[in-house]
């Protein structure tokens, strides 16, 4: 079999981290099959899942649609390598994403979150870019590639409805979902959420991914583009195919994002490291190249029923959930006034206090 042009990389577990996790993965699995086939992009594709430390595999548990077979791959991480690597961290995701992107095939990497999901069009722009590279301003092969996601409300994602709801409700609401971005901090673009980091496999290989010592929370993503930075353009690149990546978020509405590692979540963060690094900061064996650890393509359960993810609801359920989309956009409005009211009223009030400053200056010099 030919590579394909693009592995998805993501990193998992078997367990119900923030509530519904198993949903949100294969919802996010589903749809980016999905959305490919509908791209023409199926045959372009592979998707590789490193299962880190379940005890009883995702490989066994998830189930996907019929398009997953022979473009899904499982790597599963054994409980006692896990345990041993991960150290006193709850989820080493960069050792785990460089397990999936040591063995990924694609000509291109790229790394998504176990529960974003990618849309129809982010494929068919790639594979438009692609085929027209030489016309592009840079050299995609010698690029870090980077987007922000947009969200899906709790109050949806939390409901756990079938695919096709969650698709009807990205293309109804998707254009108008908030994105995920740093630069409300005044930060650059790959300090953000991601939705997805795209880079050639080659560079993976070059830089040896992420770095393993970033074992715990955060600024894994700002590392490696400061690391790549030194020898490759950082490409801002929905300027170029779109935000259609779409976060299944997982705290309430009311949750600011700053506080988003506090008491629900409580874990140790990695500390951001600007200047001295390096391109290559791995051994040889990064991505546990050594440990016997091996790809299992998906094998569909062929006693479940696909139906029910999309057609098999009755007309009263569909109609409830229906419904349901306009009460939780409804909800997710007053619980984003809820959570900027004070800032509004305070920036308000501050910018009212200088007209009214400028007003009394101008009358004193009348």
């Amino acid at each position: 079999m030919p590579n394909p042009l693009i592995s998805l990389i993501l990193c998992s577990r078997n367990d119900s981290y923030m509530g519904n996790s198993l949903w949100r993965l294969e919802t996010s699995i589903n749809l980016a099959l999905i959305n490919a086939k509908n791209a023409n992009f199926l045959e372009k594709l592979e998707i590789v899942i490193s299962d880190w430390g379940s005890e009883i595999p995702l490989s066994d548990v998830l189930n996907l649609v019929p398009e997953a077979e022979g473009k899904v791959k499982f790597i599963h991480i054994p409980p006692s390598v896990a345990i041993k690597e991960q150290k006193d961290s709850k989820f080493p995701e960069v050792i785990a994403l460089n397990v999936a992107a040591r063995r990924a095939r694609g000509e291109y990497i790229g790394r998504i979150d176990n529960d974003t999901i990618v849309g129809r069009e982010f494929f068919a722009n790639f594979d438009n870019l692609l085929a027209k590279k030489d016309s592009l301003w840079f050299d995609p092969s010698d690029a870090f590639m980077f987007i922000e996601r947009r969200s899906i409300p709790y109050r949806l994602s939390s409901k756990s409805y079938p695919i096709n709801y969650v698709s009807n409700y990205i293309k109804t609401y998707g254009p108008t979902l908030k994105v995920e971005t740093a630069r409300t901090w005044g930060l650059p673009f790959w300090w953000s959420p991601v939705g997805i980091m795209l880079f050639h496999r080659k560079i993976w290989h070059e830089s040896r991914g992420y770095d393993e010592k970033l074992i715990y929370w955060g600024w894994m993503e700002g590392d490696l583009a400061l690391r790549l930075g030194k020898k490759h353009l950082l490409i801002d690149f929905k300027d170029i195919a779109g935000n259609f990546l779409y976060h299944l978020e997982h705290y309430p509405s009311l949750t600011a994002y700053k506080d988003r590692n506090g008491p629900a979540t409580p874990r140790q963060k990695n500390e951001p490291k600007i200047y001295g690094l390096s391109y290559q900061v791995n051994g040889e064996n990064w991505g546990l190249n050594q440990e016997n650890i091996n790809l299992t393509n998906y094998q569909p359960n062929k006693g479940f029923d696909h139906s029910l993810n999309n057609k098999g609801c009755s007309p009263q359920i569909s109609l409830s959930m229906r419904f349901s989309f306009y009460v939780c956009n409804a909800k997710r409005k007053v619980d984003l006034l809820r959570l900027n009211l004070p800032n509004f009223m305070q920036t308000s009030s501050s910018k009212l206090r200088v007209k009214i400053g400028k007003l009394k200056k101008l009358f004193k010099l009348c």
